[in-house]
């Protein structure tokens, strides 16, 4: 209670923590360092900045167990298969992963290491044969689930130093889907002033028929030709581009960043999922003798201007684990 009446009368709640203020600096980094010279820049992005923080570490809070990756898991594992094609694709996955090497090259950090496979996942339809009660059927509908660009990043020692990287991680990840959006947004500005202007040429070629006026434009010019047509579209693209500059000018750009950083869930969804999947990879219900392998992931889904999906898996990797795999694999 003396805390919370010390943070209301001081108005220490406003005032960032060193490690919200590099939070702070790694956004304005990511989306327009110009937001730095506004005045107060600070105030306005932290509640954002702790928002978006808490709803990341609330999503790496339940973590499936570990999965081990090494030569006899790949034996006994049957998801390790479904990831990965062969032994030999595992070892050049651990093996471009410079992040894992380096912590295996620093001794004080131990023998293992757990960090996240992220991997893209793609759903293929198609028509395939099936058993279904001792018959065989062909042209049977099946989905059939793919992994590939595995990546083994954020190896740390131990759980907590995981998530909190993991926390890390997503906050730029959310501050990147931010930039693009804002990205997106500057993009359409600049086609709709360059829209405005051939606009205004057009009218202007109409209003004086007599005048020589050499459009360049392509014959497939969306514009219209008419003048009430013109008039139109110049009244919506005036319209929006009032809009998109309330948005993209310095200090409603500060507005959008703060808003957008305080709606986390809006751009940066984390998924618990689960797949039954046969050997080949086709989907299954999970029910009868081919009742396929059993898969709990997370599924990361960013905005619909970021149109990505990836699977996110805590992984378990030992040093010698992983050296008896290099050995194994190089000598094939």
């Amino acid at each position: 209670m003396l805390g919370g009446l010390i943070r209301k009368v001081f108005q220490t709640g406003a005032v960032p923590s060193a490690d919200e203020a590099q939070a702070i600096d790694r956004v304005v980094a990511a989306t327009d360092a110009r937001l730095a010279l506004l005045p107060g820049f600070r105030k306005a992005l932290l509640p954002g900045v702790r928002i978006s923080r808490d709803y990341v570490a609330s999503l790496v809070r339940d973590w499936p167990a570990p999965m081990a990756l090494s030569l006899l898991s790949f034996t006994l594992d049957r998801r390790i298969g479904l990831f990965f094609s062969s032994p030999a694709s595992l070892r050049a996955a651990l093996a471009r992963s410079e992040s894992l090497l380096a912590f295996f090259h620093t001794p004080s950090l131990g023998d293992e290491a757990v960090a996240l496979l992220v991997m893209q996942r793609t759903d293929t339809q198609r028509y395939g044969l099936e058993s279904h009660n001792g018959e065989l059927r062909g042209d049977v509908p099946q989905v059939v689930v793919s992994f590939d660009h595995q990546r083994v990043v954020l190896p740390a020692a131990s759980w907590d130093a995981l998530r909190a990287q993991a926390v890390l991680r997503g906050q730029d990840m959310i501050a990147h889907v931010i930039a693009r959006r804002l990205s997106l947004l500057t993009q359409e500005r600049s086609e709709l002033e360059s829209e405005l202007t051939r606009i205004r040429l057009r009218l202007a070629s109409l209003a004086h028929p007599e005048a020589l006026l050499i459009d360049a434009m392509p014959a497939d010019d969306p514009l219209p030709h008419d003048q009430a047509g013109l008039l139109a579209r110049q009244a919506a693209a005036q319209t929006r581009l009032t809009e998109l500059r309330g948005v993209t000018e310095l200090s409603g750009l500060l507005e959008l960043v703060a808003h957008m950083l305080t709606h986390p869930q809006d751009y940066f969804r984390l998924e618990k999922e689960t797949l039954c999947l046969d050997r080949m990879g086709v989907l299954r219900t999970g029910q009868g003798e081919d009742a396929g392998t059993e898969i709990c992931m997370e599924t990361l889904h960013l905005s619909a201007g970021e149109p990505m999906r990836q699977v996110v898996l805590p992984v378990r990797i030992d040093r010698r684990a992983m050296d008896e795999l290099m050995r194994s694999t190089m000598a094939e």
